[in-house]
């Protein structure tokens, strides 16, 4: 009997054995078949738990949490007062179907040991997956800010306050009580990205004034001579005046550290530009031409548009004011920064062959008197629409019109013989030599060019006030020295020239056949030094006293190489030789009586 029972105990236990295999085997079965399509369980996505959900329905649960928390928004309460974050203004998003795969490869994904863990220790084993959420932490920062300025209660500090022209200083100090932002930016953010928008509590905690009250009259000291003096903008001759008061207005005080510092409202000065902006801004137009065959029969000229740089005037007035805070000798007068608007050109016709730029070119003339510049306008003026017509010459002087007091030609200095005097129309050279410049740009053949018999700062810069040295200036002077240049094109050529600020432009249009041109150079061969000084005498002064009527400019020689390459690969070139006069200082010494015969001026030349 005890052997049949032994046996029959083994029999059983061999049985219930099996049984237990059969039934994990079966709930393994079960539990790979249940989770095959789901994600394993105890997996969370931030807060929503999304274990044991499909796919289809882990998204519903991620949407469910998006939308209540886009209505809710993040609750704050600063000391029993509610607040809140609206996601709209934060730029909030979550990318559901990434956080779903996310969740969804754990047991899914991997060697089939490792799924086969992974599955295992789901059913103890809790994973919490990061919600791949986008913020805009900028945005989010404001509306913190939003909250604090809404919470807060100000500290009053040491501070400046400008009445009229008068700086006072006012110690009438308080303490404040503000939120910590940087505490409330980052609970936030831990909120969004579990998903939770669980309410943050927050606490006001005591600013007390921190400004160093022996600092503030250095302070005064810096903002009285900031608003000292009226600044001036200016542009042409059209000025703006900021007074003193209007200065005044835009000091405010800044704490640096624990000192008090005078420094400009920028937001202040932006909306005082704005309104020079305003008065000085011109829209562009296009130019008006007609046409009858496709021949250019009429003409009305463009209007180019300027602009204020706006940002860059508000930049040049607060460096000026704050400047004075340290340097009570600053400039009080600004040059307005302007930038020439994009020109329409809707009305140029394509059938007349003025189609499209094919050369521009701008020279500077930085501190030129006003009868220069004025006679720089009026040659422009004159240029401005000639059409120049294929295969025709191009003379500028024959465009200039009458170089006299008739045609709007203000007197202004000239080169002429040893000396340089006024005569009508002085800086019309600006007008050649920028023409020129476009020329070649355009990649044109000249005819005539002559340099100017002593150097010329003006032209020994390009467009952009960089100094190119000299070999690139264009003289003209009645009647025979001129500048020609000749449209080899098959189309006509439209010239149009424009003055923006202290620099002139001439633009070329026509019709492109695909040339290009390059100028190589210009370069220095040779500079020799002015020379000594020449006094001249004159009655015309008091014996003794000496006063310069010419500067000294170095001689010299130059070299500029221009290539065109036309498209079939031919190159034409040409050499730009400029020969420099050395020009001394000179200088006129008064005396009682002339010791000899003045001598003879010799023949005009440029």
């Amino acid at each position: 009997m005890a052997l049949l029972s032994l046996s029959s105990l083994r029999t059983r236990v061999l049985i219930g054995v099996v049984a237990v295999i059969g039934v994990v085997v079966s709930g393994a079965v079960a539990y790979g078949w249940y989770v095959g399509d789901r994600i394993v369980p105890h997996t969370w996505i931030g807060s929503v738990e999304v274990g044991g959900l499909t796919r289809d329905q882990a998204g519903l649960a991620l949407q469910a949490a998006l939308d209540r928390l886009g209505s809710e928004g993040i609750p704050l309460v600063v000391e029993g007062a509610p607040q809140a974050v609206d996601l709209g203004n934060i730029g909030f998003d979550l990318n559901i179907g990434q956080a779903v795969d996310d969740a969804f490869r754990r047991g899914h994904e991997g060697p089939l040991f490792s799924r086969q863990w992974a599955r295992v220790s789901a059913l103890w084993h809790q994973e919490h997956i990061a919600a791949p959420v986008r913020v805009d932490e900028q945005a989010l920062q404001a509306q913190v800010a939003e909250v604090a300025g809404a919470t807060d209660v100000e500290r009053r500090d040491v501070r400046l306050e400008i009445e009229g022209t008068t700086v006072v200083v006012r110690t009438d100090t308080k303490p404040g009580r503000a939120i910590d932002q940087q505490e409330a930016f980052s609970a936030t953010l831990d909120s969004l990205r579990s998903l939770g928008g669980a309410t943050i509590a927050l606490q006001l905690r005591d600013d007390p004034p921190r400004i160093d009250a022996t600092t503030a009259e250095d302070a005064a000291a810096a903002a009285r001579r900031m608003i000292a003096r009226p600044l001036t903008l200016q542009y042409e001759d059209l000025f703006f005046t900021i007074s003193r008061e209007k200065l005044g207005s835009w000091v405010v005080s800044r704490a640096d550290g624990n000192r008090l510092r005078a420094d400009v409202d920028r937001t202040a000065i932006g909306t005082y530009v704005t309104t020079v902006a305003k008065a000085l801004n011109v829209d562009p137009q296009p130019p008006q031409i007609t046409t009858d065959g496709g021949r250019v029969t009429g003409f009305v000229p463009p209007k180019v548009g300027r602009a204020v740089k706006e940002d860059a005037l508000v930049q040049m007035i607060a460096d000026s004011v704050t400047g004075r805070a340290t340097n009570a000798k600053g400039g009080d007068v600004l040059v307005v920064p302007l930038k020439a608007t994009s020109m329409a050109l809707e009305g140029l016709d394509a059938s007349s062959g003025i189609r499209e730029l094919i050369g521009k070119a701008t020279t500077p003339f930085t501190g030129s008197p006003k009868n220069r510049i004025s006679n720089i306008k009026n040659g422009v003026k004159f240029l401005t629409g000639t059409v120049v017509k294929a295969g025709e010459e191009f003379s500028t002087l024959q465009t200039l019109g009458t170089i006299d007091n008739t045609s709007g030609y203000l007197p202004e200095l000239v080169i002429k013989g040893d000396r340089t005097l006024p005569e009508f129309g002085g800086g019309l050279c600006q007008v050649s030599t920028t023409l020129f410049r476009a020329v070649l740009d355009a990649g044109l053949p000249v005819t005539a060019r002559r340099n100017h018999s002593y150097r010329v700062t003006y032209y020994e810069k390009d467009g952009a006030g960089r100094k190119i040295g000299p070999g690139l200036d264009a003289t003209i002077y009645e009647p025979n020295v001129d500048f020609k240049f000749k449209n080899d094109t098959a189309y006509p050529l439209l010239i149009i020239g424009y003055v923006i600020g202290d620099k002139v432009t001439f633009d070329l249009y026509g019709t492109s056949d695909g040339r290009t041109s390059q100028v190589i150079g210009p370069r220095t061969l040779t500079e020799t030094p002015p020379g000594e000084p020449v006094y001249i005498e004159t009655t015309d002064l008091a014996p003794g006293v000496i006063k310069q009527v010419e500067t000294p400019h170095p001689g010299g020689s130059a070299i500029a190489t221009y290539v065109v390459t036309y498209p079939d690969g031919r190159k034409e070139v040409q050499e730009f030789k400029s020969w420099y006069r050395k020009w001394p200082a000179k200088y006129l010494k008064g005396v009682a009586q002339l010791s000899a015969s003045p001598e003879p001026l010799s023949a005009a030349q440029e």
